[in-house]
């Protein structure tokens, strides 16, 4: 039998690894209207802004995506061609990615509060060619904390 003084054990300090969430949108292309270079009716654009923001929710829950204070989202487009293509023609299609993860109105999985600088960080999409793999958004979410 060991006797315990009563101390806690020392607590080793380890750096800690923020967490973070992948999924992948399933869509190898931007939907109708969610392009820049789409000149589709406001309605089409509607309705596929309405069908990502309700699918990121589903997304967000299926992966149990906690409530948080602070996060960053990538989004990557993974492409089997080599062909020219910008991100900057993806701002439609991240908006509405974005509301999906954190609006302060409409349908959002309300990770954050709202999609606002204080409480998401919005890199630049990227794009990899990957040949062998399905055409596909991925999605990470990554949680940073407490708000700087």
């Amino acid at each position: 039998m060991t006797l315990n003084s009563g101390t806690p054990p020392r607590a080793e300090s380890t750096p800690a690894t923020p967490q973070s969430w992948t999924f992948d949108l399933g869509y190898a292309k931007p939907p109708p209207g969610l392009s820049m270079n789409d000149r589709t009716h406001f309605r089409k654009r509607a309705a596929s802004t309405s069908m990502i923001r309700d699918f990121v929710v589903w997304r967000c829950r299926e992966v149990k995506v906690p409530k948080l204070q602070r996060i960053r989202v990538d989004v990557q487009w993974v492409v089997r061609t080599n062909g020219r293509r910008d991100t900057d023609n993806l701002a439609p299609l991240l908006k509405a990615i974005y509301d999906g993860v954190g609006a302060d109105k409409g349908t959002s999985a309300h990770i954050v509060p709202d999609d606002a600088p204080a409480f998401m960080e919005k890199p630049e999409a990227s794009i990899r060619l990957a040949r062998l793999e399905q055409s596909r958004f991925v999605v990470t979410i990554t949680d940073l904390g407490a708000a700087q």
